[in-house]
């Protein structure tokens, strides 16, 4: 990448993609609830099959990253600029991701009829 914004953006985005399949390996009942229609709790497959799938994606970005920094020749002060934005996407993912769990709350106040998916 020639532009270094770009390259900072690009590289804190898969800093940022790590994090959250870190965060969903750690805490991985609340984000399957996002994936499944059965309410929690989760069977010991689905849980080992998301575990597996999440560990995967860290994995594979952790890997990703790895690449990028090899291939880019460039110095490590790029890497470190891009924690910045970084941190700013984990910020809004979080906030949206609380938010939606807010909503869910919500709805299921309204509704205590429905069948409750927490994932907790």
């Amino acid at each position: 990448m020639i532009d270094p914004t770009l390259a900072r953006m690009s590289i804190g985005f898969v800093l940022f993609a790590t994090a959250v399949f870190v965060w969903a390996s750690v805490d991985y009942n609340r984000f399957i609830k996002f994936w499944t229609l059965n309410p929690a709790p989760y069977t010991p497959r689905v849980k080992l099959i998301f575990r597996i799938f999440f560990l995967a994606c860290v994995v594979s970005s952790g890997w990703g990253l790895a690449v990028t920094i090899i291939r880019s020749g460039k110095p490590a002060m790029l890497y470190l600029s891009a924690l910045p934005f970084t941190c700013a996407w984990l910020v809004v993912f979080f906030f949206m991701l609380r938010w939606l769990e807010w909503m869910k709350l919500k709805r299921r106040a309204k509704h205590p009829d429905s069948r409750p998916n927490d994932g907790r």
